[in-house]
């Protein structure tokens, strides 16, 4: 168990010097005034599973250093676990949840569920004290709650990320296996009220995730620096960069044979002078990387037969680029179907004609630094045309927020934490089915060939994270229902 240090960053005075936040954030510290008078004797414990990667590592420590500027007392604890069944069987569960995968779960796998977390429980009882609040963030953690539970009068509340829309017999095997948990928590947060088991719909609140408009990122990147940050991290190589070295560790390509090479080997990315399409995400076969690859093929193909060459909507799709980041696989020891994922698309990759592989890029991003990695996802979305999330399934899709937050008009499936996000023809595109690669490939063309539409799409997108996304209105949130537990 290790308790995370917070470091420093935005103070809620920084987020009132920008005009569209300032009324956000002082609506926001009225509105909480009352609940953190109520939460002034207790300290709140966050606990999830790692502190690096996804979405929880890093909507957390934004919403700490707030609440801690406020007056709250809140840290971080996150679970130890070297037990590669332990990891398998969290990924089985994630996958389930999402209503992928059949396989049952076992005697074997609660007692493994339960060892790793047991294992974390003594240092977990040296910080919690009576009193306290626990918010265990998704599965991994879920049994260490219960074993709090036994030994510390707490209040108890199990927040989930995840979830699907319809409940099938896959979700309903991993809600049963999950279930035993339940009697121990006081209270449930969930993202979206179709997520939630029916079992215990009267004890949950729903909180969808959100932004920090100021992290690194978030925050504005002017062109320059935008630039800079894609030579630093190797993605460019058109000069060295000019103020600041290159990053320690740069982006890595994969090379047409499979291999890992610089990003511009074997030819030149060229991201800052043509049209380009992007997809952020951890390797998983949900994120639907695979039929976007699939429908990005077609839409070249159909695009060849076009008659008039000379015309500025053929040169425009020729030109496109497709490009995938994700983590570099050196850097990640705990998500062994990430490899195998990423294995599958570099198979497919390999199989594609030269002339297309030049237009596709899998980029694998250092997770080294956070700070450098969330930089070059910053620069990677503004630098897109549009930013795609073409998920089978997708819990709510924070890629898709910040690239709404930076004005880039999205590309989303129709899986119900996009649908939420996104308002189609209003700040995007919605393709409801992310497998049907004829209206994929349409619906990408539609978009490369309406640039004003996009100007549209993504003024509207930025208005809509204001409103709904940010940071305060989810800590909002959490205090309000935290002081009511209390």
């Amino acid at each position: 168990m290790q308790k995370i240090t917070i470091n420093k960053g935005a103070t809620p005075d920084d987020y009132r010097d920008y005009s569209s936040l300032r009324i956000l954030l002082d609506e926001f510290t009225e509105t909480v005034a009352p609940y953190i008078e109520r939460l002034k004797d207790c300290t709140i414990w966050m606990v999830n599973s790692t502190a690096t990667g996804g979405g929880v590592a890093e909507m957390l420590p934004s919403q700490m250093r707030i609440a801690r500027a406020l007056g709250v007392r809140v840290e971080w604890l996150v679970i130890e676990a070297n037990d590669n069944h332990f990891f398998d069987l969290t990924k089985r569960i994630h996958n389930a949840i999402h209503g992928a995968g059949d396989e049952p779960f076992t005697e074997e796998d609660l007692k493994t569920f339960e060892k790793v977390n047991a294992q974390n429980l003594k240092n977990a009882l040296e910080y919690i004290k009576d009193g306290d609040l626990v918010v265990i963030h998704d599965p991994q953690p879920m049994p260490l709650g219960k074993l709090i539970r036994q030994e510390r009068d707490v209040k108890l509340i199990w927040r989930c990320h995840i979830g699907l829309e319809e409940h099938t017999d896959t979700t309903r095997s991993v809600w049963k296996f999950l279930m035993q948990y339940m009697d121990y928590y006081d209270h449930f947060v969930f993202s979206l009220p179709s997520y939630v088991p029916p079992e215990i719909e009267s004890k949950t609140t729903i909180i969808p995730p959100a932004i920090d408009p100021l992290s690194h990122k978030n925050r504005t990147l002017w062109m320059a620096k935008c630039a800079g940050i894609l030579r630093q991290s190797g993605i460019t190589n058109h000069q060295d960069p000019l103020l600041y070295p290159y990053y320690k560790n740069l982006v890595r390509r994969v090379m047409p044979d499979g291999s890992f090479d610089s990003v511009n080997k074997y030819s030149d990315l060229d991201i800052i002078n043509r049209p380009v399409i992007l997809q952020i995400s951890r390797w998983d076969r949900l994120k639907g990387f695979k039929e976007l690859m699939e429908a990005f093929i077609l839409m070249k193909k159909q695009n060849e037969s076009k008659s008039d060459k000379s015309a500025i909507t053929y040169k425009r799709i020729k030109y496109t680029r497709l490009v995938f980041g994700g983590p570099d696989p050196k850097y990640v020891s705990d998500d062994p179907e990430g490899m195998e994922v990423l294995n599958e698309l570099i198979s497919q990759y390999k199989n594609v004609s030269k002339a297309l592989q030049e237009d596709i890029a899998i980029l694998l991003l250092p997770l080294d630094n956070p700070k450098e990695n969330a930089l070059i996802v910053n620069a990677l979305q503004r630098s897109s045309s549009f930013v795609v999330q073409n998920s089978i399934q997708e819990g709510f899709g924070l890629t898709a927020t910040e690239a709404m937050w930076k004005q880039r008009p999205v590309l989303v499936s129709g899986a119900a934490g996009l649908r939420f996000q996104v308002q189609h023809k209003v700040n995007g595109l919605i393709n409801q089915d992310p497998s049907d690669i004829e209206q994929l490939a349409n619906t990408m063309e539609q978009m490369l060939n309406s640039p004003k539409e996009r100007d549209k799409w993504g003024f509207n997108a930025r208005n809509r994270v204001i409103d709904k996304f940010t940071l305060f209105s989810q800590l909002n949130s959490w205090l309000k229902l935290l002081s009511e537990l209390r």
